[in-house]
């Protein structure tokens, strides 16, 4: 179908009959071609939407799995250093559960006692033994055992008393500490 300024142009020359086809030919293309929709819009950013947040949960759940790996290795690594402070201690231990006197030591902010005989009470006090915690127990050591586990692990040595005399300050020194004194 032509229109009639299409019908005019003709007749009076100043269009030829192929410019007129290849006109509607370009015509009927631009009709078949769907203008973009605003609902083709809205959807592509529904889909844009989703997309990121599917990638936003994947990228949560990614941290997720490895904040939990960590935790899992963490604890994997805790296990095998107690295992590895119990192989070192087992060696150097001294039995001390049919001791009658207590011996109070300080763990951590708690003051702690176990019973030991005389001898390893004193043993204690001059330094030739030292006291770990092994899992939720405490055990006495040689000092070889407790510069094994200082070594390994320094929070599970609990108690070594060194050979250096105490530090007196000046102002007590009036005042001297009893030999029948027991802490």
């Amino acid at each position: 179908m032509r229109n009639a300024l299409q019908d005019q142009l003709l007749k009076a020359g100043l269009v030829k009959e192929k410019e007129v086809k290849e006109a509607h030919k370009q015509q009927r293309k631009e009709d078949r071609r769907t203008p973009p929709n605003k609902a083709d819009a809205a959807a592509e950013a529904r889909a844009k939407s989703a997309r990121a947040q599917a990638e936003k949960a994947q990228a949560e759940k990614l941290a997720r799995d490895r904040a939990l790996n960590a935790e899992r290795e963490a604890r994997a690594a805790r296990k095998a250093l107690v295992a590895q402070v119990a192989q070192l201690i087992e060696p150097h231990r001294r039995p001390h559960n049919n001791g009658e006197e207590a011996y109070n030591f300080v763990d951590g902010a708690a003051v702690k006692r176990i019973y030991v005989n005389a001898e390893m009470r004193a043993a204690l006090a001059a330094g030739e033994l030292a006291i770990v915690r092994m899992r939720s127990r405490y055990a006495v050591v040689t000092p070889e055992g407790a510069a094994a586990v200082q070594a390994v692990a320094p929070n599970f040595l609990i108690m070594q008393n060194d050979d250096a005399p105490p530090v007196v300050d000046e102002a007590y020194l009036e005042h001297p500490v009893p030999d029948d004194l027991t802490w």
